[in-house]
């Protein structure tokens, strides 16, 4: 399970890295991209509904109220697909939201690797601590545009993948090590 666990670690940190490379280099199309995808998805939601409401031969109250959701997410989705910078201004608030999240259960890991007695836990600790804080900076948007706040998350996300794969290693090698004393103490 811990191998599974590991596995699903790493995997996650590559792609954490790839698409904070991708957000570092390109943020004005990755803004863009954001948007025009979250405007596809809202839109085709709407027809989506429209298409069950138009089909549905019994309308009830619960057909209704699809219907006027399906045409409330396709007038959001044709605004964002107008206006995509004034949705975009959000995309660094959701980011930063994530992060604080991500610090939080980084903290929670840092205390679990103090209580099993892992020497270094204090690394997760200031990793944590690090991620927070650019959370939060984030979720105040000091940069005022949309551009620096996709690349600021690119970092993060960049120096965050990097930090877990250390952990993973420093970890796995604790418990390789615990198991190598273990079979000692045996013979």
């Amino acid at each position: 399970m811990l191998k599974q666990v590991k596995n699903t670690l790493i995997a996650t940190s590559v792609i954490y890295f790839i698409i904070g490379l991708i957000m570092i280099l390109f943020p004005g199309q990755v803004s863009d991209l954001i948007c025009y995808l979250v405007s596809l998805m809202f839109l085709f939601f709407a027809v989506a509904g429209i298409v069950i409401y138009v089909k549905t031969e019994i309308k009830t109250p619960f057909f209704s109220t699809l219907l006027v959701l399906a045409i409330i997410l396709g007038a959001f989705g044709i605004y964002i697909l107008l206006n995509p910078r004034s949705f975009a201004k959000i995309i660094p608030l959701v980011m930063g939201m994530f992060l604080v999240v991500d610090s939080i259960s980084k903290l929670s890991m840092a205390f679990d690797f103090k209580k099993m007695g892992y020497k270094n836990w204090w690394y997760m600790l200031i990793i944590a601590c690090l991620v927070l804080s650019f959370g939060l900076i984030l979720l105040f948007d000091p940069f005022g545009f949309v551009k620096a706040g996709l690349m600021v998350v690119g970092i993060m996300l960049v120096v965050d993948s990097i930090t877990n794969i250390i952990t993973i290693y420093s970890y796995s090698k604790t418990k390789k090590e615990d198991k190598v004393v273990l079979d000692v103490d045996i013979k």
